[in-house]
């Protein structure tokens, strides 16, 4: 096991660790743990980058050697072609590890702000916007930093066909999520007047928020430094480790399948498309629909 798997596992560990302790023990120790994984997170990212200029400075300190002693212009240029290549394969190996890192800051943000912030004098549909406004904002500097475009994220639309019928499929797995939890309806009553702005609400503040998070954002990152299947799983479990909070095994289970399956979709479309409508579809059916039809 290389030290990127090790620092990953121990990721998805202590994400886990940190919601058992939430949610069994003590919101307060809980926040400490992802206070702590955060500035793990901020502060590995900075000594990698003072750890590549450092090797950087190796390589072309052998490099200039090569040059010295062969004293031949062609030999010194092909020494000076391999450094380069050397140099430039480097830069993008710590490069994308290092991005992914910065990714990964987002589900400590998500559980920080989401536990500590006062929101008790809100309506909880509400909560949705206070909490991933600020996580809107963090995501558009990660997106600048690592100069992605809206392609990159999958903001494209897709195939046609298959976002429509991803989507759809969302009405099918609120059905069952809302089975398996049996949440309290988020609105007073179904009505048209009260039930627009909340369905908007969740469309936005859950299902593309979270999409973007966790496949355009995580998933995408995770696949560029551990693999295609690798990155699925990792972001699938992660994905479900976040829902420990309600309580179900059966749940959990079920949630790490919609997240493997939302990023096989994002993989064969690069698309969130579908997937952003069908996450907010299942929360739209989950808790404003079949509160009030079962």
């Amino acid at each position: 096991m290389n030290q990127k798997t090790s620092i990953l596992l121990s990721y998805l560990a202590t994400v886990t660790l940190a919601e058992l302790v939430i949610t069994y023990q003590s919101v307060t120790t809980g926040l400490c743990i992802y206070a702590v994984l955060l500035l793990f997170l901020i502060g590995y990212s900075s000594l990698h980058i003072f750890y590549r200029v450092k090797l950087e400075d190796g390589i072309w300190e052998k490099h200039s050697l090569l040059g010295k002693i062969l004293r031949r212009s062609y030999a010194e240029e092909c020494g000076i072609n391999m450094f380069r290549e050397e140099l430039s394969h480097v830069k993008s190996r710590e490069n994308r590890f290092i991005m992914l890192l910065q990714c990964l800051t987002m589900a400590p943000l998500i559980r920080i702000m989401s536990v500590s912030m006062p929101l008790s004098s809100l309506e909880q549909v509400h909560w949705y916007i206070l909490i991933n406004l600020p996580l809107f904002f963090v995501v558009f500097l990660l997106v600048k930093s690592q100069s992605l475009s809206l392609k990159d994220v999958g903001l494209v639309w897709g195939r046609p066909g298959v976002q429509v019928t991803v989507a759809l499929a969302g009405f099918g797995l609120g059905v069952v999520d809302y089975l398996l939890l049996e949440p309290a309806p988020l609105i007073a009553s179904l009505t048209p007047e009260s039930f627009m702005a909340p369905a908007l609400i969740l469309l936005v503040f859950t299902g593309f928020s979270e999409e973007l998070i966790f496949r355009g954002i995580i998933q995408r990152s995770a696949e560029r430094n551990i693999g295609a299947i690798r990155g699925l799983l990792f972001s699938s479990v992660l994905f479900a480790v976040l829902h420990i909070g309600w309580k179900s095994l059966p749940d959990l289970f079920f949630v790490f399948m919609v997240g493997l399956f939302y990023g096989i979709v994002y993989q064969k479309t690069r698309s969130l498309s579908g997937v952003t409508l069908s996450h907010g579809i299942t929360n739209i059916t989950m808790f404003l629909l079949l509160p009030f039809l079962l």
